[in-house]
């Protein structure tokens, strides 16, 4: 997409029709999974492991309540389907916690199936050689597919060559959306002495870079009121929604997310039996928020994004008959919605007590606010507190790199079963890691610390695991040479390090080490 020049303003639109979200869809488009680097688009909070456990839960009490028990040739799958998969990080988590072995082996049998989606085929490619998603595609329980949630096309599934078009499914279907519906297209409107008026926009980039930051920080926006009628849509339900609020008393600022709208719609119409979308996104379900809200602006928080109203979708899934399911008390950053259509009058009480359970009580914000706690400390936390906090976080990388300077200390002082115990839990680290960025891999300091409390085993079967990816990069080769080195492996010391050469052929670090470990593999053939 072109973007426009300095001084080129666009007239003033409907927010949902600005080129505002082709700008970023061809962003994401064009970036792939290098859009996910740390420093570029926020996206921690929901692609953590912890998140992905959790909703892992959630959607297993909704195939208990609705799911097809049984298997053959012939049965349908279950599927959920991410939309807008990014990265890979959160899938990695969820397919790691659901297909497990304790939780197939408490799980009625039937066929599921998770499909990772994108508007991004470059992303799609990444998922589709990734050596950490393959295991899962073996299995045949993940799938890919491009999906664009505001299009209407055919979700063609790249491995089994299936296609899911509008009422080709019976089965459930489950959905998950983060950080998805705040980024797609809203409208905005307020009430002004009884009077609907929409909020229009125009915006202006005043830069000629590439970057989606630049893009973003460097875009102005005004805004503009005028009166609108109160059938403004061709939608009937979006009127209703509109002439709900217009009862309301006093001055009123919303938004009506329509993207969300139709990616509800979107969903629910794959399958005759129920759907469920599992979100979760910056915005606000009850009133009283909705009631204080100033006049509604485009947020730039790395993209352009808008608070989303979910008391808007809450009252669009019971004008459908649907379910909604909210938190019911303030978050502090992720607001989380349920949304279950299409269920009739059946019953949803597992996937009632798995949210209260999962989302409700103990849920991916609460655990965002105790990370945000821990780490005010992460230099000062004893070994108990480091392994507790790695256990709750469900191995959690973020919280591994925040701790382990304090976690080297700890070891001077460490019992054998303490040391043990350290080794497993950072050998879970490791496999709970997903790499799909350029930060330093986390399998070079958890090598130095399971090497310095020998932990042979571990580190070796860590050195295996990881031995293609770290030889990738000169940090990496090296860490496997002396990794290999303190293992007394001199032969595969030597050959890491000449890939780590080949890669940089002047480092100093380099050549120094494999001087050493030809002195070494010398003095071993002359002894």
């Amino acid at each position: 997409m072109t973007i426009k020049p300095a001084g080129e303003n666009d007239s003033f639109t409907p927010l949902s029709q600005s080129l505002i979200w082709d700008l970023q869809r061809d962003y994401y488009r064009r970036m792939g999974v290098d859009a996910w680097q740390p420093n570029a688009v926020p996206n921690y909070v929901t692609t953590n492991p912890f998140i992905a456990r959790s909703y892992a839960q959630v959607i297993d009490g909704f195939f208990m309540d609705f799911g097809k028990t049984g298997s053959s040739r012939k049965a349908e799958p279950h599927y959920i389907i991410e939309l807008g998969a990014g990265s890979g990080r959160f899938a990695y988590g969820f397919l790691k916690h659901y297909f497990s072995e304790s939780e197939t082996a408490v799980r009625p049998k039937r066929e599921i199936v998770y499909v990772m989606t994108d508007i991004s085929e470059a992303n799609i490619e990444f998922w589709r050689i990734h050596p950490q998603l393959k295991p899962f595609v073996d299995q045949g329980v993940l799938d890919f597919a491009y999906l664009d949630v505001l299009g209407d096309h055919p979700i063609h599934l790249l491995n089994s060559g299936k296609k899911i078009a509008p009422g080709t499914l019976s089965t459930p279907v489950a959905a998950i959306a983060n950080y998805v519906i705040d980024s797609i297209p809203h409208d905005l409107f307020c009430i002004d002495s009884g009077q609907l008026k929409e909020r229009k926009i125009r915006y202006r980039v005043n830069t000629g870079s590439g970057d989606i930051d630049d893009i973003v920080s460097n875009t102005d926006f005004e805004y503009e009121e005028v009166p609108c009628r109160r059938d403004y849509y061709e939608n009937k339900n979006w009127n209703k929604l509109l002439a709900s609020y217009l009862k309301m008393r006093g001055n009123l600022n919303f938004s009506l997310p329509v993207g969300g709208l139709l990616t509800i719609d979107r969903m629910s119409t794959l399958t005759a039996g129920p759907m469920f979308l599992l979100a979760g996104d910056f915005g606000a379900t009850d009133l009283s928020v909705l009631l204080e809200m100033p006049p509604k602006k485009v947020a730039r928080n790395g993209t352009y994004s808008l608070h989303v109203n979910f008391h808007a979708m809450a009252k669009y899934v019971e004008l459908k008959r649907g379910t909604f399911f909210t938190p019911g008390h303030a978050k502090a950053s992720l607001e989380m919605a349920g949304i279950l259509v299409n269920h009739g009058r059946r019953k949803s009480k597992y996937l009632s007590y798995r949210f209260d359970a999962f989302i409700t009580n103990n849920g991916p914000d609460e655990f965002f606010m105790l990370k945000k706690i821990a780490e005010e400390n992460f230099v000062g936390h004893n070994l108990s507190r480091i392994l507790a906090l790695l256990r709750m976080s469900n191995w959690d990388i973020k919280i591994f790199r925040g701790c382990a300077n304090a976690l080297v200390r700890a070891m001077a002082k460490a019992s054998s079963f303490e040391r043990r115990t350290v080794a497993e839990a950072l050998a879970n680290v490791d496999d709970m890691h997903f790499r799909c960025d350029n930060t330093t891999d986390p399998a070079i300091p958890i090598l130095k610390i399971l090497l310095a409390i020998g932990a042979r085993e571990v580190a070796i079967d860590i050195l295996r695991r990881n031995h293609g990816k770290l030889a990738g990069s000169v940090e990496g080769g090296l860490a496997l040479a002396e990794s290999y080195r303190q293992l007394g492996l001199i032969p595969d010391a030597i050959i890491s390090v000449k890939w780590a050469l080949a890669l940089e052929s002047s480092n100093p670090d380099a050549k120094a080490l494999l001087e050493t470990l030809m002195q070494i593999q010398n003095q071993a053939k002359s002894a």
